[in-house]
């Protein structure tokens, strides 16, 4: 007796461990159904974003499209206009247009003056530096330089010593310190 008692103990045991099993499984199914449909959940409103999203791009590449071809017919606009402004202009009148010259035709047209200092004009005044101030400067060739290298005679003066002008510009450099 005491075996088919072990049995049934056994199997009423295993019949509780396995409804305790069945139980939790059910219970587990429930959390993943219930899980499963705040996941669908989800998916559909992920999807309308989708959806809005992208119409949403589509809206900024269109506005981008419009901006750009904007941009390309201002840039056209600002090149033309330049080349208006400082291109080459077409109604300059030339030097051998006379439509609109009143000279009389009978006359012999005047040569024209070519550039620089005309024949028959007198010639610029030199600029004067009298007042600038003097500093006369001896120049004296040392006693080994004054004579000849050929024959070793002294070298003689011919009389012409000019004196000649030269005019130099003095730069002073110095520093500021400020002291504060």
């Amino acid at each position: 007796m005491s075996a088919s008692v072990l049995e049934s103990q056994s199997v009423d045991e295993r019949l509780r461990s396995l409804t305790t099993l069945v139980e939790e499984l059910m219970q587990e199914v429930s959390d993943l159904r219930s899980e499963n449909a705040d996941l669908r959940q989800q998916v559909r409103e992920l999807r309308c974003d989708v959806g809005y999203w992208k119409s949403m791009h589509a809206r900024a590449v269109q506005r981008h499209t419009l901006t750009q071809a904007e941009l390309d017919q201002s840039k056209a606009e600002v090149r033309q206009l330049k080349a208006e402004r400082f291109g080459k202009q077409s109604e300059k009148k030339s030097s051998k247009d006379r439509s609109n010259d009143l000279s009389d035709p009978d006359q012999p047209p005047k040569p024209k003056n070519r550039r620089g200092q005309q024949p028959g004009r007198p010639a610029p005044n030199r600029r004067d530096y009298s007042h600038l101030p003097e500093r006369e400067q001896l120049i004296d060739l040392p006693e080994d330089a004054k004579v000849c290298a050929c024959c070793g005679e002294p070298l003689v003066g011919l009389g012409q010593s000019d004196p000649c002008e030269q005019i130099e510009i003095e730069t002073i450099l110095y520093r500021t310190i400020d002291s504060q």
